[in-house]
């Protein structure tokens, strides 16, 4: 059955034979002052990433979120100025100022990623309470993901968060039971995959894709297994080909169920509005 947002949809697209924009058009002027405070957003979710791949919130939660950034060779603190998204990175050249030691460019490409993540945000859904907290949810999803890739491991902590800033959205659709549906299939996907193939998911996948369910709704979560799947699958074979191994090889999951998500969010409407016309 169709979720009563998809049913109303439908019936403006029936009346008007034209789609429907979830926003109007913002002006570069906004785009661009969410393209920067995206980049904010990279900057802390990709040294918080790092902290949690490193062990460091373990070791002392409160010491790993507050602290200031410095150089990973010499471990002096980086200047103000010098953190500032991409342009610090830039002025630098990529070097620490005290010692010269390199600095990973993977500081920039995560500010560039988060900062074009928020414009889409923005341009998709304009500037509100629910898009800021939505793309807030992306960049929860998309730390998880960084943390896998550096460590094969999905902490609680940001599965937890995950949840409690999903919990307004949930609220706000008005449909408990879909989204208490959600949860109960992509735990059930996983787990049995999981009796199935021994070894092919952590636990931590589990318990990232049940969160994902409870946030995304029953219909929307179809949407994120099928592009995780399918991405997760050829991304998996393209790497056994290349590294000449086998296709019972390991790799982090939790960045295609991100991909899966952030698809979901921006354009889930639409793909399933294309399923649901398919079957009418």
């Amino acid at each position: 059955m169709l979720s009563r947002e998809l049913q109303a949809y439908l019936i403006i697209l029936d009346e008007t034979h034209t789609p429907v924009s979830l926003s109007r058009m913002t002006s570069l002027w906004t785009l661009s002052i969410s393209f920067i405070a995206g980049a904010c957003a990279g900057s802390f979710f990709y040294t918080l990433a790092r902290r949690y791949a490193a062990g460091e919130i373990k070791e002392n939660p409160w010491k790993a979120l507050f602290s200031r950034s410095s150089c990973p060779s010499c471990k002096n603190p980086i200047p103000p100025l010098l953190l500032i998204p991409i342009i610090g990175y830039v002025i630098t050249r990529g070097r620490c100022g005290h010692c010269a030691g390199k600095i990973s460019i993977h500081y920039p490409l995560a500010e560039i990623a988060y900062g074009l993540l928020a414009a889409l945000f923005c341009g998709k859904m304009g500037i509100t309470v629910i898009s800021t907290l939505l793309f807030l949810i992306a960049c929860i999803a998309l730390c998880i993901a960084m943390v896998d890739i550096s460590s094969l491991f999905i902490p609680d902590s940001l599965v937890i968060a995950f949840t409690l800033f999903s919990i307004y959205p949930v609220i706000l659709s008005g449909d408990i039971a879909d989204h208490g549906l959600g949860i109960l299939v992509m735990a059930a996907v996983f787990g049995l995959v999981l009796v199935i193939f021994p070894g092919s998911f952590g636990f931590g996948d589990v318990k990232f894709a049940s969160a994902i369910g409870f946030f995304s709704g029953l219909e929307h979560s179809l949407v994120v297994l099928e592009v995780a799947l399918i991405s997760g699958a050829l991304f998996g074979v393209a790497y056994a080909a290349v590294k000449k191994t086998g296709l019972r090889v390991k790799i982090p999951f939790a960045p295609f169920l991100s991909l899966g998500l952030i698809v979901s969010m921006l354009w889930g409407r639409e793909i399933l509005l294309i399923y649901f016309r398919m079957l009418l």
